[in-house]
């Protein structure tokens, strides 16, 4: 099931080549651009397995995904959660994203409070609540039925809307710590309106869908906040707001900083002090950092020798 989503590129044509191979593709295109959420809505809806892998169109499926998949299909689940591994623009591996640390595949029911408390608190960044498209699986039916989550249509976030939505009846999430998918990075589509704009819809955006479905002080939304802080670290802020000069943006920054460290902690008061600090301030503790690290150059092999006798 594919869908175009108004793109002004080759894709209907590479389609229909695909589809003479592949007879079973089902292509919408759509003639404007309505967003990524009400893509993968439709994409579901109009989909005709029993499962649906979500997928963006530049990422890769790892060989042996799909064989390692269907061993899965025994196990009690509706929603299946893949790790995977980060990868440049040429699809060159870089690292790994660990969003759980298990060892093995593992389920979670969210309907049982010991299982659900379990995986929150063992979630380390907000791909563990599905904001990373293709690491996620889902059994349509449980999908439908919870119905289209449209408050959050335009969020970019319509993914974890909707599992969280499934929640509210039954929602068995199976993890898998392996990397069943490529993800193609050097591409973020999501910067295109900015820095500020790409952490908003982190830092506010995701947060507001769990503050709606679990309750603004709920201990699901603090972990989901605690997630969002691990992927948006006070480095990226540092870094992002010595390098604005337009005043609105450096504004919306300053808030942004505020949202991300609001829970009354005094770590988060610290933080949130440090990154809206003078630059004079952030520059000099910059600049001490780097001697710092200049300072301390590799042992050479013949001081190791020396240090061994």
């Amino acid at each position: 099931m594919i869908v175009d989503g108004g793109s002004t590129d080759n894709t209907a044509q590479v389609v229909a080549e695909k589809s003479r191979q592949f007879p079973h593709i089902k292509f919408i295109q759509r003639q404007e651009r309505s967003g990524v959420d009400r893509d993968i809505l439709e994409s579901v809806a109009q989909a005709e397995g029993e499962y649906c892998w979500l997928f963006s169109s530049d990422d890769c499926i790892a060989p042996g995904a799909v064989e390692f998949l269907r061993g899965q299909l025994g196990h009690d689940w509706n929603v299946f959660l893949t790790d995977y591994a980060v990868c440049d623009l040429h699809l060159n591996r870089l690292n790994g994203r660990a969003m759980i640390p298990v060892n093995d595949t593992t389920s979670f029911d969210w309907n049982v409070p010991a299982e659900r408390s379990r995986y929150f608190e063992l979630a380390q960044s907000p791909t563990a609540f599905f904001s990373f498209i293709s690491a996620v699986v889902v059994k349509r039916d449980d999908w439908m039925r919870a119905s289209p989550q449209v408050e959050f249509v335009g969020s970019c976030w319509i993914i974890a809307a909707q599992l969280f939505g499934m929640a509210r009846e039954r929602l068995v999430v199976r993890y898998h710590p392996g990397e069943l998918v490529l993800n193609r990075g050097e591409n973020d589509s999501f910067l295109a309106r900015g820095l500020v704009n790409r952490f908003s819809l982190s830092i506010d955006g995701f947060r507001k869908v769990a503050e709606h479905y679990f309750g603004i002080n709920s201990p699901e939304s603090r972990h989901v906040s605690r997630a969002v802080k691990n992927e948006v670290p006070p480095p990226a802020l540092i870094h992002c707001r010595l390098r604005i000069e337009d005043p609105a943006d450096r504004k919306r920054l300053d808030a942004l900083v505020c949202r991300q460290y609001s829970d009354g902690s005094f770590s988060d008061f610290v933080r949130r002090r440090f990154i809206l600090a003078p630059d004079w301030l952030l520059l000099s503790v910059r600049s001490a950092l780097r001697l710092f690290k200049s300072l301390r150059r590799p042992v050479s092999s013949l001081e190791r020798s020396t240090a061994s006798l």
